[in-house]
């Protein structure tokens, strides 16, 4: 059985911006997360808790949830700079609370 895939408001702005191609890569490394949501990389320090899906020059940065077998999509973003733009929205998001 699949995970089922959401996201936050950021990764969902962060989609609508991409290229279309793009957008076809992302869809297809999520089906495929869905299907074995381990295969990501665990995400160390700050962003310890995370994992990240590595398709092409992308990044998909999430968090699983087992027990609701539920993937929580936070961000999308290409290699350069995506976990630099993740630490400063988390940091933000943590500022609010």
């Amino acid at each position: 059985m699949n995970f089922k895939i959401t996201f936050t408001p950021e990764a969902v702005a962060l989609l609508s911006k991409l290229h279309p191609e793009s957008k076809k890569l992302i869809r297809s490394a999520l089906k495929e997360l869905s299907q074995n949501p381990d295969s990501g990389d665990d995400l160390q320090g700050e962003l310890s808790g995370f994992k990240s899906c590595k398709p092409k020059r992308y990044r998909i940065l999430y968090k699983i949830d087992e027990e609701n077998r539920l993937i929580q999509v936070y961000y999308v973003g290409h290699r350069k700079d995506v976990y630099e733009q993740f630490r400063l929205l988390l940091n933000k998001l943590r500022a609010v609370e």
